[in-house]
């Protein structure tokens, strides 16, 4: 009987026991489901960060990528906004907050974005209705190697053409080539050899003697235009009257020097022999017809700009022998500009450069609609300190050596910001 007591006794005493373990469980249910939905809701939550910044940082880097090929501002926030959207699921475009807010800064060469969604919980809305993200991104162009030589044709076979014995030696600076031709954009025939940091070719190239061998870039723009175009605007150079017209040819000794005024020249200039002095600071233009630099001819000239603008007739030429020794402006109009033509000024022949004289150009060659076209012996280029070359296009044949020189600190010196080559994009954060 004992015994059938205690085993009373202990049946109830489990019948309490279960009773006590649901009204514990019941108690507790709530924070247990609380936790549970934080937990989902943390996990939705960094899973749509995680979405959201890998848009953000693939959008940036599509941009910037953009940018270190194209100096373009036009259309580097729609590929980082177009490049966002196709990187998110349309769930989440739904949620976005806002429209994504793109930076573009081409000082310093960096996208940035700022994503902002509103995300809702996953279970029920225990802790709260609704979560706020924001996602930031940014990316940056490292500086590359200033291009010293660029054809800006988009379309021409042999854009830049070497041909024959005559090297290019590009000095511490890159080659472009903006051309889509499929073969033969940059086109190397003969001997001579082309030596750079970098040759990029928008299409395709034809030759061996490259050092290094080309690779395939985007189209650069042309980085003088716009500047180009104000300065020409704010000189007003279009409306000036002619300051000299059908000059006699100067025809001195060989160390007579000959003074030249600024001012607008008609009718071009021969130098036949002799001289000419350009007066520092001074900006010259010739109007229909050529600077005709002869074999025994010099034109020298410290902080000048030289333009040209006109007929068919107006170009530069400088016959094999012929000296020119000029350095541009380093700052006010046309700052950097050695020579430069007007896109809308023509010739009929191309701006012409025979070798054989001393041909010491500090600035750029800047002839945007223009061939121009290097040829003859000796050696072009070689004691400038800084010089580039950006034409329509670039013939480079003969025996001689043109040398072509940017350093990375060429900015100090005058020169307007060139193009880079050879950069690398990284997120910032």
């Amino acid at each position: 009987m004992v015994c059938g007591h205690r085993t009373s006794l202990l049946g109830n005493f489990r019948r309490n026991t279960k009773g006590s373990i649901a009204v514990m469980f019941g108690a507790s249910a709530v924070p247990i489901a609380i936790a549970a939905s934080v937990a989902l809701d943390m996990a939705n939550v960094s899973d749509v960060r995680s979405q959201l910044q890998a848009a953000a940082d693939t959008a940036v880097l599509a941009a910037a990528t953009r940018m270190a090929g194209n100096a373009d501002d036009s259309d580097k926030e729609a590929i980082a906004r177009t490049t966002f959207d196709a990187n998110l699921s349309a769930q989440l475009l739904a949620e976005l907050t806002s429209t994504p807010a793109i930076l573009v800064d081409f000082p310093s060469k960096t996208v940035s974005m700022t994503v902002e969604v509103t995300t809702g919980t996953v279970l029920t809305r225990l802790v709260t209705d609704e979560i706020t993200l924001h996602v930031n991104a940014s990316a940056t162009v490292s500086k590359g190697t200033p291009i010293c030589m660029m054809a800006l044709h988009p379309t021409a076979e042999k854009s830049i053409h070497m041909q024959g014995t005559a090297d290019l030696i590009a000095d511490g600076c890159a080659v472009h080539v903006n051309s889509k031709h499929a073969d033969k954009a940059l086109y190397q025939n003969g001997t001579g050899t082309g030596s750079a940091d970098s040759f990029c070719v928008h299409g395709g190239y034809e030759g061996t003697n490259f050092s290094p061998l080309p690779s395939h870039c985007y189209v650069e723009q042309d980085p003088i235009k716009e500047q180009f175009a104000a300065d020409w605007a704010t000189e007003n150079i279009d409306g000036l009257p002619c300051t000299y017209s059908d000059l006699a040819q100067i025809n001195t000794d060989a160390t007579t020097t000959t003074p030249l005024a600024p001012g607008v020249y008609c009718g071009g200039l021969s130098i036949k022999k002799g001289i000419v002095q350009l007066e520092a600071g001074g900006l010259y233009v010739f109007r229909d017809g050529p600077l005709y630099i002869q074999a025994n001819g010099t034109l020298k000239g410290e902080n000048v700009a030289i333009l040209f603008t006109g007929d068919d007739t107006t170009r530069l030429i400088s016959q094999a022998g012929a000296n020119i020794i000029t350095s541009a402006r380093t700052s006010g109009t046309f700052r950097g500009l050695a020579f430069a033509q007007d896109p809308d000024s023509v010739p009929a022949s191309p701006n012409l450069i025979i070798g054989g004289g001393n041909i010491e150009i500090n600035g750029i060659m800047y002839f945007p609609d223009q061939a121009l076209k290097i040829t003859g012996n000796g050696e072009v280029g070689t004691n400038a300190a800084q010089f580039a070359i950006i034409a329509y296009t670039i013939e480079i044949e003969g025996n001689g050596e043109l040398r072509i020189k940017i350093g990375q600190n060429y900015a100090t010196t005058g020169l307007p910001d060139l193009p880079e080559a050879q950069e690398v994009v990284y997120l910032n954060e």
